[in-house]
């Protein structure tokens, strides 16, 4: 009887959808402290564009329109501060992966402990997990950097040496994209993984997580084609929210401040909506997990 307890793929995404959006506050809460650091960061390119353009006529013809030449123009008077600005982006995108590591220890406390849970749970989640996630996210560095040396460089060195003096190129051709292909499954699958060590140690209370991470490879390699539904199910869904986004940026107009910031407005709902269906994936990989892992009695 226990056997029919266990929630199938469908029922996991469902329940991570339900879980999602019961607490909109989670997503929210994600969504805003990213606004924020995205503001600080844009705050300096802000400056120099006000300055750069001032209240020429440029600006109001740069707000129907992209412009190269008005690009080219500004990347070489504005040369050194673009320097300094790309610094500065590569360390925001530090400051991106730990803040999101460590809310995301605090999400997944959330969805561990259920209905009910609030910042009580995400607040004890974050102080108590945030450790071992952090450990979590410096080797998902390491394996995915693995992935793009093997696939995006060793892999496409060997093709060009075997086929460097072919007078085909259908085998070539077709072995490239077999060689995409399997470097996407191996991103995938790389963070299938890692989404379920953190499952792991939220519910099984793992203190190594590297022993959560062997633990999940092995749970994602039994039951691969059930994880790979989930993964291609909700990643389905976010591709529609940014096609949505896409298709509004392209077609919506920008013709003055009302229609800008209605697009502005626009734009951060979709960008909230990615967040609650990320966090969409994290509760059903609670859910999955929690339904047919076995559970351990953590010894505080």
């Amino acid at each position: 009887m226990a056997a029919d307890n266990k929630p199938g793929a469908l029922s996991a995404v469902r329940s991570g959808l339900s879980a999602s959006a019961r607490r909109p506050w989670l997503a929210l809460l994600f969504f805003a402290v990213n606004l924020l650091v995205a503001a600080a960061v844009a705050a300096p390119m802000y400056s120099a564009l006000r300055e750069h353009i001032g209240a020429s006529i440029v600006g109001r013809d740069l707000a129907r329109g992209f412009s190269a030449a008005w690009l080219t123009e500004f990347q070489i008077a504005r040369a050194d501060f673009l320097s300094g600005f790309a610094t500065a982006i590569a360390w925001a995108g530090v400051v991106f992966l730990a803040l999101n590591t460590i809310l995301s220890a605090g999400a997944f406390e959330v969805f561990a402990q259920g209905e009910g849970a609030g910042m009580h749970a995400f607040g004890r989640g974050v102080g108590k997990y945030f450790g071992r996630f952090a450990r979590l996210a410096v080797a998902a560095s390491v394996m995915y950097f693995v992935a793009f040396w093997v696939w995006n460089y060793a892999a496409e060195k060997l093709l060009d040496a075997m086929f460097r003096h072919a007078m085909r190129e259908a085998a070539h051709f077709y072995l490239e994209w077999a060689r995409w292909a399997l470097l996407g499954l191996s991103l995938v699958l790389i963070n299938a993984v890692v989404e379920f060590a953190k499952a792991e140690i939220v519910v099984s209370a793992r203190r190594s997580a590297l022993g959560a991470l062997g633990h999940a490879a092995g749970f994602v390699l039994r039951r691969l084609g059930a994880v790979l539904s989930m993964v291609f199910t909700l990643g389905l869904l976010s591709t529609l929210a940014v096609l949505a986004y896409v298709v509004f940026a392209r077609y919506f107009p920008q013709s003055g401040v009302i229609t800008v910031a209605l697009w502005f407005a626009v734009a951060q709902f979709l960008l909230w909506l990615r967040w609650m269906l990320r966090l969409a994936t994290w509760g059903a990989a609670v859910a999955y997990y929690g339904g047919h892992a076995p559970r351990q009695l953590a010894v505080e």
